[in-house]
């Protein structure tokens, strides 16, 4: 495998890059359950402790209404965004140095260029177009 070749001060595992510390958010995480007979609150929690079916059947003549937490769901969205592109910058960081091309002014289009062809295979592979390529920009 190339990243055991690799100068580990400067490039890490691939799955490094790609695996965020911050988990995705789930829409469903921010929902919560609440089931009302009369006007009366007769239970209430998040959607994982009682599905909607079974609060049906505990409850056959109750409202159950669902309310969805949008202003959390954003902050742990924005958090997972900004841990994504975090490691992306760091890849393409350790990419340059890796093939010491971090002065270089064309280091950035030569990167777009691998990204476009590579990057739904995984971050190998746009190290490996990269790798075929960074020759081009060398002087």
């Amino acid at each position: 495998m190339i990243n055991e070749q690799l100068n580990p001060t400067k490039m890490k595992r691939f799955e490094y890059y790609s695996r965020p510390k911050v988990t995705y958010p789930k829409k469903t995480d921010y929902i919560t359950l609440y089931v009302y007979d009369r006007g009366v609150l007769l239970w209430s929690g998040p959607h994982y402790e009682k599905s909607k079916g079974d609060l049906k059947q505990e409850y056959p003549k109750a409202v159950i209404q669902e309310v969805f937490d949008e202003n959390p769901y954003k902050e742990h969205r924005r958090k997972y965004d900004e841990e994504l592109n975090r490691l992306h910058e760091e890849f393409k960081s350790d990419l340059y140095a890796e093939f010491g091309v971090s002065d270089n002014p064309k280091r950035g289009r030569l990167f777009n260029i691998a990204w476009d062809h590579a990057h739904s295979d995984g971050y190998s592979q746009v190290y490996e177009y990269f790798a075929d390529l960074v020759d081009l920009i060398k002087d």
